[in-house]
């Protein structure tokens, strides 16, 4: 006997959306059932229909995305203020708008292209050097520094005597710093690839570390609170980011000057008005508990981004 799931009858008829649903068989009336959840789709469904559930069911784009969107980039805190006042159906999950928004920002931050000033200094990444007066030779720790930022910026320009001699320099550096001067000088590429592959676990794993510390200065509410806080803080900054690394693309050092400084500049206004909407409290009060809170997440920051370096050092 023909398999009856294999062999039905793909009629016109039998395409059209069904009455109940697919899966429980319950009476159904909208995009979704009401007994199990599933998204009424046809059976069998075309390519056309494949890609827009795919699209739909990851990113919300039926609606939520732009509304999303719209809440967290111009009406600061608003978002987090509506998860917790329970009107999230027509929003994206916090979980969900902050992978998008970091996946926006590191595959931008990877893909453009390093915008370079006449000088042909990179915009933004240059470190000077303390200047020496006359024909003074260089400490041991500035060519140290000039051999990693070399390799750094230029993978494969310095030389292999340059090479030999950073080494036999960082031999006589302190222990807990020579893997990953080390790794810097004699695998620039491993080395940023690395960081680039494990900075966005490093970045998640502080989350719940930033709504700790923004609950020991904010009592009285539960903990999932400031985690939907955190992640929609997160999730802002991440698009404020990814909007200033677009313009690296116009390779114009001005535009780019521009909208660093933009991005620098609206963040911590942008945190100070999220706070007021979620928690409420004075402007002086806010300014007191951010600079607070921003103190305590520098060194948590600090100490894993170190974390981070040796981590990537010492991995095969």
């Amino acid at each position: 006997m023909p398999d009856e799931h294999r062999f039905r009858d793909r009629s016109p008829e039998t395409e059209a959306r069904a009455q109940v649903c697919l899966n429980c068989g319950a009476p159904i009336s909208g995009p979704f059932c009401a007994a199990c959840g599933q998204r009424d789709i046809p059976p069998y469904p075309s390519v056309r229909e494949l890609a827009m559930d795919a699209i739909a069911e990851f990113s919300g784009w039926d609606g939520r995305l732009a509304s999303t969107l719209r809440a967290l980039v111009r009406h600061p805190g608003m978002l987090t203020h509506e998860f917790l006042e329970g009107r999230r159906v027509r929003y994206i999950s916090p979980l969900r708008v902050y992978l998008l928004a970091s996946l926006a920002y590191f595959l931008l931050a990877a893909s453009a292209p390093e915008v370079r000033l006449e000088s042909g200094e990179t915009v933004g990444l240059h470190v000077g050097m303390p200047k020496r007066e006359g024909n003074q030779p260089a400490s041991r720790p500035e060519r140290v520094a000039t051999a990693v930022s070399g390799s750094l910026e230029k993978p494969g320009m310095i030389t292999s005597a340059e090479k030999d001699s950073a080494l036999k320099d960082i031999a006589k550096a302190p222990a807990v710093m020579q893997p990953f001067l080390r790794r810097a000088v004699s695998d620039p590429v491993g080395f940023k690839r690395g960081l680039l592959q494990t900075m966005p676990r490093m970045l998640f794993v502080l989350l719940p570390i930033f709504a700790g510390i923004v609950a020991l200065f904010y009592h009285g509410r539960k903990y999932p609170e400031h985690l939907y806080f955190a992640i929609h803080l997160h999730a802002f900054m991440f698009l404020a980011l990814a909007a200033a690394a677009v313009t690296k693309f116009t390779q114009i050092p001005v535009v780019v000057a521009v909208a660093s400084l933009i991005a620098t500049c609206w963040i911590p206004v942008y945190a100070t008005l999220a706070f007021r909407r979620v928690y409420g409290g004075s402007i002086a009060r806010t300014l007191i508990k951010e600079a607070g809170i921003a103190v305590i997440y520098a060194v948590a920051a600090a100490v894993g981004f170190i974390v981070l370096i040796y981590w990537v050092s010492i991995a095969a």
